[in-house]
């Protein structure tokens, strides 16, 4: 294993030369250091992690805690993650990921087991705020994804969870739909809780009664739509169109209503929400309500980043809310003006 000392010793400098060099001190002659990169890069070195923590008390990583049901299978969240895991590369962080399975910790909280990998900042990506109080307390840098919290350098990116519901449900109306259903996600999440909102306020702007029958509970995954169908096949009188908080229940849900003979867009309309890839290619392909994933991985991104590099006050936003937009495909009757 290459060493800092056999870099000097092959440069002909002392090691502190060298870790100036990789440091970017300014205080270090320009031809020294271009001769001591040319050794590192000849020599493949590569300096030391736990040593450059020791020095700079930076580990150049961002910690993920992924406090949803669903873990890595949602596509939404797994195409944020992958924009995430771009802009901070391009800063020069890695991402280290902290699962819920938190064998061999224990009952070690989240800001403990943090601490214990010592990041620089952390993204919550859904979450438990009551899981939470000790890191939203702490003084670590923090955004969420579709959880805001109350910590004093807490941020948030989220979509307009509301708006967007509320707006479906009078663009759905204004197509000639009357009796609207809705399938919401576990109420714990914030999300979830704001699409459901969302229901209700275009449901009462309407004057229209939000039957109780035709409102269904579960998770963001593929299961609860199938089991949504079932229950759908299984009513006397079926609403003209489901609203869904999830594209994958969505699809979970045509699946057994094609499959129980149930003609979509004509006996019943369906709207998914994320507009993942699967909804263009499914058959009929899904209307859903489009969240911008680049812009909502780029914003958590770019705001960790910066929440890192500051130190005092700072004037910049701390939460923001994404504006989401409808893609009409083939699962409801026409919605938007050609």
């Amino acid at each position: 294993m290459v060493t800092i000392r056999d870099v000097a010793r092959r440069a002909g400098v002392s090691v502190a030369s060298v870790s100036r060099a990789l440091n970017n001190y300014p205080d270090i002659n320009a031809d020294t250091k271009a001769r001591i990169l040319d050794v590192v890069r000849e020599l493949r070195y590569y300096p030391s992690a736990p040593a450059r923590n020791l020095v700079t008390h930076k580990s150049r990583t961002i910690g993920v805690l992924y406090r949803t049901d669903e873990g890595f299978s949602h596509p939404h969240l797994g195409d944020v993650l992958n924009v995430f895991q771009d802009v901070i590369g391009n800063h020069g962080y890695d991402m280290l990921i902290f699962s819920d399975k938190r064998r061999p910790f224990g009952k070690w909280g989240a800001l403990d087991r943090i601490r214990h990998r010592a990041v620089d900042g952390v993204l919550v990506i859904g979450g438990v705020k009551d899981d939470l109080e000790g890191l939203l307390q702490s003084d670590l840098p923090l955004v969420g994804i579709d959880f805001v919290g109350t910590g004093k350098n807490m941020g948030s990116v989220m979509s307009d969870n509301r708006r967007a519901i509320h707006d479906i449900v009078l663009t759905l109306s204004g197509a000639g739909y009357g009796d609207i259903g809705f399938v919401h996600g576990p109420l714990q999440a914030q999300v979830a809780l704001e699409r459901l909102q969302g229901f209700y306020s275009g449901m009462n702007q309407l004057g229209m009664p939000a039957a109780a029958e035709w409102i269904f509970g579960g998770d963001f995954t593929f299961t609860t739509g199938q089991r949504v169908g079932r229950e759908l096949l299984g009513l006397r009188r079926r609403p003209e169109v489901v609203v869904c908080s999830a594209d994958v229940v969505a699809i979970g849900m045509m699946q057994v209503l094609l499959e129980g003979g149930v003609r979509i867009p004509e006996d019943i309309g369906i709207v998914g929400f994320d507009d993942i890839q699967m909804a263009r290619y499914v058959y009929p392909a899904l209307t859903s309500i489009a969240q911008d994933k680049h812009e909502v991985g780029r914003k958590a991104a770019e705001f960790i980043v910066e929440s890192m590099a500051e130190s005092g006050e700072t004037t910049r936003p701390m939460h923001y809310v994404l504006p989401t937009r409808l893609v009409q495909r083939q699962t409801t009757r026409p919605l938007l003006a050609p």
